[in-house]
């Protein structure tokens, strides 16, 4: 169950950044644009905000990454520019999985071929029936805020 869940985990987080977006009005619509700005601050020109960003990395995702990501997000919502509110970083710990698979699983059990599914070889007899540890490393995390702007004409 706990390979279950880590795997469908690492699926849902998948290998690439992820960014949330809220609109601010949905009723606006803008067409994509060509490039989008990163601003450390607010600029000076005026402008319309039209969603709030927050991209997420993977761990051990560098940070720039997450920052294109959250262009790429923006380009598609047609904005300008985009202003960073924050940039944290936190550490994700390694998780060791003991993983059951497959004696612990009957229904992986073939009458022809037995538990096809072994790929090493068992020491002693019931070697099988003991977990075998797997580890998934840690590392940083990166999550990026930020507000996607459009310029006022």
């Amino acid at each position: 169950m706990r390979r279950l869940i880590v795997c469908l985990a690492l699926v849902l987080a998948g290998c690439a950044p992820t960014t949330s977006v809220v609109l601010l009005d949905p009723t606006q619509k803008y067409p994509p644009t060509q490039s989008v700005q990163i601003l450390l601050k607010p600029p000076s020109a005026p402008y319309i905000e039209i969603a709030k960003l927050e991209s997420k990395g993977a761990i051990g995702e560098p940070e720039p990454a997450v920052f294109e990501d959250a262009r790429e997000r923006a380009r598609e919502l047609g904005a300008d520019a985009i202003i960073v509110v924050e940039s944290t970083q936190h550490y994700e710990p390694p998780v060791i999985v003991y993983d059951p698979w497959p004696p612990y699983l009957p229904w992986y059990h073939d009458r022809w071929h037995g538990y096809r599914f072994w790929d090493y070889p068992a020491p002693f007899p019931y070697a099988y029936y003991w977990p075998v540890p797997h580890t998934f490393p840690g590392g940083n995390v990166y999550t990026v805020r930020s507000i996607a702007i459009k310029y006022r004409e």
